[in-house]
């Protein structure tokens, strides 16, 4: 949008390389046409694209547009959820008398996303959350796509049951092992296998495959529970010994303190996430003996989790 010559040409948008944020953040569909995966590292993506445009993330311009486009959505319903800062929810059910069906109201905000903000979105238009997200994702970059009661099954159940939302890459594995490789096949399994394979998450990736997601879409202003309050670093060099852990940890755990005073709450739990100078990855938790909100004993806690599970087989990134 902001600098039209680079449109049809491969881009992604990455992270600082000087600042070791050197991967690969969004992409445009040139970019994709060559394999390019949101996730992997700079250099890996220019060796199969090398005329790979890079440009860096702009933060500001995102909310800017996201609420441009939110304000759009508030003509249609007073019932505008978020999930993320590039997707919403909306439950127009009520407004249908006064601006057509789903799919025509899906398709006016399309055209007014294009003509205002210059952006093209697509839409899923369905009877729940789960399939509207789906159906949002089938057609790329610029459609409107219906999934209704009717024909949910066929258009829902042929495909990955990784396209399923919230089925990530561990729960997928898990699946395929079982031979549940489509959402189909995960909607015609015993619900009790699921329940012993995945716990209280198997039964209800049941229900989402059944097209049994009952949950509303909230109000606009209504804000869901703060569940956690973390942080996170990608260090300016590697980490090499435990004084320079200590330093970072330290500091972000002063951050979370921070932030849980400011909401009023404590925690009980404290998680570290730790990466390596290759990119593997490991997280650990435990329980703290009593809630807090202070960063010494958060602090405290995180270096031990570190220093009971990292031997320094490897420098850390973050």
């Amino acid at each position: 949008l902001y600098n039209p010559a680079i449109r049809n040409k491969p881009v992604i948008v990455c992270g600082d390389v000087e600042a070791r944020h050197g991967i690969v953040l969004a992409k445009n569909y040139p970019a994709k046409m060559f394999g390019i995966q949101t996730g992997e590292t700079i250099w890996e993506a220019r060796q199969k694209c090398p005329d790979l445009i890079a440009v860096p993330a702009d933060f500001r311009k995102y909310l800017r547009l996201s609420r441009l486009a939110r304000a759009i959505y508030s003509e249609y319903t007073d019932q505008v959820e978020s999930f993320g800062i590039d997707e919403c929810w909306l439950d127009v059910t009520g407004t249908v008398g006064l601006f057509g069906d789903g799919k025509t109201i899906a398709d006016t905000i399309r055209e007014r996303l294009k003509k205002e903000l210059g952006i093209t979105a697509s839409v899923g238009v369905s009877f729940n959350k789960i399939f509207a997200k789906l159906g949002s994702d089938l057609k790329k970059p610029d459609a409107t796509t219906v999934i209704g009661k009717a024909n949910f099954k066929e258009v829902v159940w042929p495909l990955p049951v990784g396209e399923l939302l919230y089925v990530g890459r561990a729960t997928r594995k898990k699946l395929e092992n079982r031979a549940i490789l489509t959402i189909g096949d995960l909607a015609r399994r015993d619900v009790k296998e699921l329940r012993r394979l995945l716990g209280v998450w198997g039964e209800i990736l049941w229900s989402f495959a059944n097209g049994l997601d009952d949950a509303p879409v909230r109000r606009i202003g209504e804000e869901s529970v703060v569940k956690s309050v973390g942080n996170s670093t990608t260090t300016v060099r590697d980490l090499q010994n435990l004084e320079d852990v200590k330093m970072i940890i330290y500091v972000l755990a002063e951050s979370v303190a921070a932030r849980l005073r400011d909401h009023g709450l404590k925690c009980t739990t404290v998680a570290i996430s730790v990466r390596d100078k290759d990119l593997v990855s490991f997280e650990r938790q435990a329980k703290l003996p009593s809630p807090t909100f202070t960063s010494g004993e958060i602090a405290e806690k995180a270096i031990a989790l570190f220093k009971q599970n990292y031997h320094w087989h490897k420098a850390i990134r973050s």
